[in-house]
């Protein structure tokens, strides 16, 4: 974790990895970063604050798949909520109805 900024509705906890060499998420090739973008997760509600999670995700060039981009542990790729709040999610919709589930993760 590297920075953290709440404000009246939100929290944004920023993280950063340590290692340098990325791993081909497909493959065994391990190589240096190709580029980044930021992306933000939503993560379980932190309580009235919604949680977000901003990390600058890393791409990687490897020789037998492209251009691959790293996989994270919270989330699953391609996602945009953490695996955590996808498992409540699932949840609690076997369990209530939609309108129930809305209203207590806050999400539509």
């Amino acid at each position: 974790m590297s920075a953290v900024s709440i404000t009246d509705i939100d929290v944004e906890v920023v993280l950063r990895r340590r290692s340098r060499r990325l791993h081909c998420p497909r493959g065994q090739f391990v190589t240096a970063t190709y580029d980044r973008c930021s992306r933000r997760w939503r993560h379980l509600d932190l309580a009235t604050h919604r949680l977000w999670l901003v990390y600058e995700i890393r791409r990687l060039r490897c020789p037998d798949c492209g251009v691959r981009t790293e996989q994270v542990p919270w989330a699953r790729p391609g996602a945009r909520h953490t695996r955590d709040y996808e498992d409540t999610v699932l949840w609690l919709a076997a369990r209530t109805d939609r309108t129930a589930v809305a209203t207590l993760l806050r999400c539509a």
